[in-house]
């Protein structure tokens, strides 16, 4: 930490100083050490530096480098091996950016400042604070003790960044946010999930699989047929390397079926979720930890939710009302550790409820999301770093996208349509810093858009899933690494 102190001279002291001649040489200055390594510089490194080179604005503009690569990689691993979202990297690296260029710097300019983060003594010894991992988790341990309850999630980077650093110069932190999140974008582009997995009801009533590679940029170009009959809706999670399928069967009870892609297989048969549920009409699943939190729609109209964990290997057993009346479809995505459904209601708009599993508690009732969206027929949910993308079908059969950011409290307030006709259903999954949302299009077809969140750029047009799927009436989609 820098603390950004100036030595201020007598006067007299100054005189002398200036006016006195030296009686010594001078003598050669003291060499400047190398700065430590944060780690293996990797063969991408170099590829993912010139990418950034081209995006970042603030003091690491046009110098990025493979070795600092490393070092944002450095905190980004240590703050994932802690199981922090990756807004803790994000402030990690906007302070190490700050303080030392996102260098392992183990000279003492400043004081005894050495490091990425500029720790003084009392932070470690000179070597702890070189370590990269140690210094990442020293700060960590700083920025949580000083926000308790998970409550720096909700404050801006450089307000977080200051009160763990406490600079003389407290505003240059936020200043590095949004390189920052770049970064850890980037990062995450590199070594995120790039499979996706799409699984539709057919016409049959039975759930078919196609599998594309966006690493390679090609599609298997065939669907084959998973089973089940009469299956209504759909959704899926990934826990490791396992995907979960849950799909509504015909007299609205609830089945799973997994895909192991560690192994390559599926589990043979559909079982039905524990706690005996009728009359579901649509659902959705997400993910904390080994957790799935699974929530349909009851025949009353109202959200209910039951919750497995697949480490323990069971589910609760029940189902759980959490209120709403005439809901027709939902999604849900997760940030930090709180789940953020989202519901169309009557009348086609959209609404969102809360579950925080850091307290265990939902939001006490559903809230309209910011524009006014009405007659909305369908509708997906996906995340990158704080940021939730909302798409849904509209009235006039073209899909429509909000934005709204948990870090920064806020929506957009709008709705933006982005194209398309006769659109049924929707689902949408995120590789690298890209969303790829899926749509089931009239004649049952399937297609998809892609959103680049790094350029800010949606794709021209809809593009049809290689395979000429026909007749799908549900749809879901998840990313694994294998």
């Amino acid at each position: 930490m820098k603390l950004h102190l100036r030595r201020i001279l007598p006067v007299a002291a100054m005189t002398v100083a200036l006016t006195t001649p030296m009686l010594l040489a001078a003598g050669p200055a003291h060499a400047l050490l190398p700065n430590r390594s944060c780690g293996t510089v990797t063969a991408t490194d170099a590829t993912t530096a010139a990418n950034l080179n081209r995006v970042l604005t603030g003091k690491l503009r046009g110098a990025m480098t493979s070795y600092r690569i490393s070092c944002a990689r450095a905190i980004t691993e240590a703050t994932r091996a802690r199981g922090l979202p990756d807004r803790a990297a994000v402030i990690g690296i906007a302070t190490a950016i700050t303080e030392s260029v996102l260098e392992n710097n183990p000279n003492k300019i400043d004081h005894t400042s050495v490091g990425l983060f500029q720790q003084q003594d009392w932070w470690g010894s000179f070597e702890q604070r070189l370590d990269p991992a140690y210094a990442t988790n020293a700060f960590l341990n700083a920025m949580l003790k000083a926000y308790p309850n998970n409550s720096w999630q909700s404050q801006p980077v450089g307000v977080v960044a200051q009160k763990v650093q406490v600079s003389a110069y407290p505003d240059r932190y936020q200043l590095e946010a949004a390189d920052a999140q770049r970064i850890v974008d980037a990062l995450t582009t590199v070594s995120a999930p790039s499979k996706v997995h799409l699984e539709v009801v057919g016409a049959d009533g039975a759930m078919w699989n196609t599998d594309g590679d966006y690493a390679a940029g090609a599609w298997s170009g065939s669907w084959t047929s998973l089973g089940g009959s009469g299956l209504k809706a759909l959704t899926s999670v990934v826990t490791d390397d396992t995907m979960h399928v849950f799909a509504i069967g015909s007299t609205g009870r609830v089945y799973t079926k997994d895909a192991n892609y560690g192994t390559g297989q599926w589990s043979g048969d559909w079982v039905e979720v524990p706690g005996g549920f009728e009359g579901a009409s649509a659902l959705t699943a997400s993910v904390t930890g080994s957790k799935v939190h699974l929530e349909v729609i009851g025949a009353d109209g109202a959200m209910w939710n039951t919750d497995g964990d697949y480490a323990a290997g069971g589910w609760s057993g029940s189902w759980t009302s959490l209120g709403g009346s005439g809901l027709k479809a939902l999604t849900s995505v997760v940030t930090g550790n709180t789940m953020h459904v989202y519901a169309i209601g009557s009348g086609g708009r959209v609404f969102t409820k809360d579950a925080n599993y850091t307290t265990g508690q939902w939001s006490a009732g559903w809230a309209e999301v910011p524009g006014n969206a009405e007659g909305a027929t369908a509708l997906t949910a996906s995340v990158t770093g704080s940021k939730v993308h909302l798409e849904i079908v509209g009235a006039d059969g073209a899909m429509w996208n909000t934005d709204g950011d948990y870090a920064a409290g806020g929506w957009s307030g709008s709705w933006t349509s982005l194209g398309g006709s006769g659109l049924k259903a929707l689902t949408s999954v995120v590789t690298g810093n890209t969303m790829h949302v899926y749509a089931i299009g009239s004649g049952g077809r399937v297609f998809t858009k892609d959103a680049n969140y790094t350029t800010g750029q949606w794709s021209a047009g809809w593009a049809e899933i290689p395979g000429s799927a026909e007749g799908a009436l549900a749809l879901t989609a998840s990313v694994t690494t294998k």
